[in-house]
């Protein structure tokens, strides 16, 4: 499989200090995760400075009964194996630890999810034993505020396995850093593959495999107290579905999945998927509106097959 470009331009590590590893044992229950976000809600007069830290599971399992429901909620099928999404799950509740860390600059619930990067460096397989490790990445320029990287590292007996970087957006902050590049898709036109109805639960059912609470994907009202109309969906699930729609059914030996989060998704709604091949291993994507103009999601996926 062709080596990827770093999609989001040499992200260098945030702070020149090292990192301090703090072990995470036992996680905390996610009402206490949420809860922690909401106290830091209001943060003033902070310096923007990612602080040095590195977050551990040491041990953390594929478990298949969390596999299989995350899978239906997503689209994924029994031939695809273990989805090459589910790992972010894994590493979500160290990522609300991360962001709800004193020593953040800003408050967790105010971030905007703007792109995700996924590498599948090894076939995982259900029961696998994995270490997980999140620290943060760059900070990143952005026209409307300042962007950051969280890196996500997993290890199976000393061999990284599975790599994510997520890009958040601070909105309305000076931004400092190098640049967001953008992603490129390729030159072929893409085509209209498949069109998808989002259910008005569908937040709430991808919540409850996810632990992904956040009070904006969960009903109409818990949305409007953030200034939304509407909940809307998350887009790890978007791009979990894209990615389900798009592999064959086989299971993935390497993969690379890079997207950029657009418009938010509305619940209930409708929306499509569209695609390019510009090879047998490889697809260029966009979940657009329903009409086909308005884009949600960018992104590209390639692979190679067990």
């Amino acid at each position: 499989m062709r080596e990827p470009g770093d999609p989001f331009g040499g992200m260098q590590v945030a702070s020149a200090a090292r990192p301090k590893t703090v072990v995470i044992d036992t996680l905390p229950a996610p009402a206490k995760l949420y809860a922690r976000a909401l106290s830091g809600i209001i943060k003033r007069g902070r310096e923007t400075h990612l602080p040095p830290l590195r977050l551990v599971r040491p041990a953390v399992a594929i478990d298949p009964g969390p596999v299989w429901r995350y899978a239906r909620v997503c689209g994924f099928i029994p031939e695809h194996g273990v989805p090459l999404t589910y790992p972010h799950l894994l590493a979500f509740p160290l990522h609300l630890l991360m962001l709800t860390d004193p020593a953040f600059p800003w408050p967790a619930l105010g971030l905007v999810h703007l792109a995700n990067h996924v590498r599948l460096r090894r076939p995982l397989t259900y029961k696998d034993m994995l270490r997980v490790e999140v620290e943060f990445g760059a900070l990143l320029r952005h026209d409307k505020g300042q962007a950051f990287v969280l890196h996500t590292r997993m290890y199976r007996r000393g061999e990284a396995v599975w790599d994510g970087d997520s890009v958040y957006l601070k909105r309305g902050v000076a931004a400092g850093g190098s640049a967001l590049d953008p992603l490129e898709l390729g030159p072929l036109e893409l085509q209209r593959t498949a069109r998808w109805q989002l259910p008005s639960q569908l937040g709430r059912d991808y919540a409850n495999v996810s632990g992904d609470y956040n009070p904006i994907h969960l009903s109409a009202l818990s949305a409007k107290a953030f200034g939304f109309p509407r909940a809307i969906a998350h887009g790890m699930r978007a791009l979990a579905r894209a990615a389900a729609a798009l592999q064959p059914p086989k299971p993935l030996a390497e993969a690379t999945l890079c997207a950029e989060f657009k418009l938010p998704m509305h619940l209930p709604g409708e929306v499509s998927l569209w695609s390019a091949s510009p090879s047998l291993i490889e697809r260029d994507i966009e979940v657009r509106d329903l009409a086909g103009q308005k884009p949600h999601l960018r992104g590209r996926m390639q692979w190679r097959l067990q």
